[in-house]
């Protein structure tokens, strides 16, 4: 289809949203599809105790963050809750070059520059069905308690603020249906995956 350098067929896809939408989740039933890719993005925040290196994420110092933006290695950036998350750049061109849907599941600073980095990338906002679901489910995960979880939900409420300027905005109060609406957004429903 395009790309930066206007040479590939794959096609990026921003996945955004606050702390507590289901996005991730939402991401993990999307990659079910061979022609999906999800990134994994660089952070310089701790592990938590389910996730694993390379699977989740690519856990860094800030040293070694700072290294590889210098470099030039991220196709997009940002400091999120107090740690530093990034996009590289060498798979998203490759996904791209191998027709692949290339999922970016990133906070709204990092979409505001793949958005002007990529401006044909697809936008989708995930919207929780209301405000409270997202304190609910952040409680639930049993990762941020106290102050921590107090500083997620007004940084959701200044990514809501965002959600217009995504081309696609799509309420999880069902699993299901999001994956669903996502999957006829990508046009992954119109040709089934052998």
């Amino acid at each position: 289809m395009w790309s930066e350098r206007g040479n590939s067929r794959g096609q990026v896809v921003i996945i955004s949203g606050p702390s507590g939408c289901g996005k991730t989740t939402i991401c993990q039933e999307l990659v079910k599809d061979p022609r999906v890719r999800k990134s994994i993005s660089v952070t310089t925040r701790p592990r938590r105790p389910q996730e694993k290196e390379g699977r989740d994420y690519y856990f860094v110092t800030e040293e070694e963050f700072e290294r590889k933006r210098k470099e030039g290695k991220f196709a997009e950036y940002a400091r999120y809750s107090g740690h530093l998350y990034g996009t590289l750049l060498e798979p998203l061109e490759r996904a791209l070059e191998q027709d692949m849907v290339y999922l970016l599941e990133i906070d709204v600073q990092g979409a505001r520059q793949i958005m002007e980095r990529f401006p044909q990338a697809l936008s989708i906002f995930i919207l929780p069905p209301e405000e409270g679901v997202l304190k609910r489910r952040l409680l639930g995960r049993g990762t941020d308690l106290g102050k921590g979880l107090a500083t997620r939900v007004e940084i959701a409420k200044e990514e809501l603020s965002h959600a217009s300027r995504y081309r696609y905005r799509v309420v999880n109060d069902r699993l299901e249906r999001a994956v669903e609406e996502i999957r006829i957004i990508l046009g992954l429903d119109q040709k089934e995956h052998r």
